[in-house]
């Protein structure tokens, strides 16, 4: 009887996903377009909502794949621009994620295969986290880029799906006072460096963005200098640089710029920015994306702004994630409560949660590295 059933199911469920294949219209080149922050006119693609579809009504009938599967209100994937309610294995979409975010870096001899292997889990639970928060609250576009896991040597991909898989299920969550709350997850690829003080470190969300989250603080972040060095073989992003022109207005060469207002990493807080007389209220309008600077001048005496670090700086610094891994020794579990303060990990499976990161191999041999 059960043999029976499961053939009728399936029979049944093959002659709607074919119906639906065969009334389906021919996807246009651009169906659609998408606003939110620099995601206007990506085209969505019609026919990979209709594949989802199907494999949502193969997933409910019980004849898709057994593993856990997460589905995205919208995600980046590379080569084929924004795409809308995908739905995707779990661990294929945090390995390929996290792929774009930090590429193969168990490939590099800097970096050993555990301080890999740390860092790839303490990224993956930033973007299971951020991606799980983006669905709940999120605008209709999030800024993460998702690599078909066909497209990742096979290697790494072996390498990053061990990892990841021991991982996959767990959440970043806060205590709301009320109960636990996803976090909104957000990293970048570098801290800041203030020249001030010579302290390298991240940048609030109160400092950044003017909105003060319990989660998001500025936390010291060594090491940024020396992994950028390292990961910018896999972003093609320089650590530092000089521009010349006024960001907002090019025409414009730099006169002069107040940036004391700063946050420990050097990063100059919200709203006390002023550039050649204007006054910018929002970091985040500033053309570009180094928002650690000084005004200064090059070598031979001409005006210029000098940027330390890559991204908004706010969260987790891969660079520094990768460095604690390497250098101290750090868990994925160490390199979170670091960078998100007074988070704890929430299994989705079962809805318990962790608060506390201390492990007996850590206190044991934490101190060999």
């Amino acid at each position: 009887m059960k043999i029976k059933t499961h053939i009728a199911r399936q029979a049944a469920a093959l002659a709607l996903a074919g119906a639906m294949a065969f009334a389906a219209p021919q996807a246009a080149a651009a169906a659609d377009t998408i606003g939110g922050a620099d995601t206007a006119q990506i085209p969505v693609s019609q026919q990979l909502e209709e594949e989802n579809c199907i494999q949502w009504l193969l997933d409910l009938l019980g004849l898709g794949q057994s593993s856990e599967r997460i589905t995205v209100n919208y995600l980046n994937v590379k080569g084929q621009g924004l795409r809308r309610n995908m739905r995707l294995d779990l661990v294929d979409c945090l390995v390929g994620v996290t792929y774009t975010e930090l590429g193969s870096i168990g490939n590099y001899a800097e970096i050993s295969d555990r301080a890999a292997a740390e860092a790839w889990k303490a990224q993956a639970i930033a973007i299971h986290s951020y991606l799980e928060y983006q669905n709940q609250y999120g605008s209709s576009a999030n800024a993460l880029t998702y690599t078909p896991v066909d497209q990742i040597p096979s290697d790494t991909r072996r390498k990053m799906e061990k990892a990841i898989e021991e991982v996959a299920d767990l959440l970043l969550v806060y205590d709301t006072g009320s109960g636990w709350s996803v976090c909104d997850a957000v990293f970048s690829c570098s801290a800041g460096y203030n020249t001030q003080t010579g302290v390298y470190g991240t940048c609030s969300a109160l400092d950044a963005w003017g909105t003060d989250v319990p989660y998001l603080q500025s936390v010291e972040s060594p090491y940024e200098e020396q992994y950028h060095n390292i990961l910018r073989r896999v972003i093609g992003k320089d650590y530092r640089m000089l521009e010349y022109n006024d960001s907002r207005h090019p025409d414009e060469p730099y006169v002069s710029a107040d940036t004391t207002h700063k946050s420990l990493g050097g990063f100059v807080q919200y709203n006390t920015l002023v550039v050649n007389g204007r006054s910018y209220r929002y970091l985040n309008q500033f053309v570009s994306s180094r928002y650690c600077f000084d005004f200064t001048a090059d070598a031979a005496g001409t005006p210029a702004m000098a940027y330390y670090g890559f991204g908004h700086g706010v969260g987790m610094s891969q660079c520094g994630a990768v460095g604690f891994a390497q250098e101290r020794g750090y868990s994925y579990r160490d390199i979170l409560s670091t960078y998100y303060t007074g988070t704890a990990l929430m299994d989705s499976a079962d809805g318990s949660v962790s608060t506390g990161g201390w492990n007996l191999f850590d206190w044991l041999f934490g101190w060999l590295f």
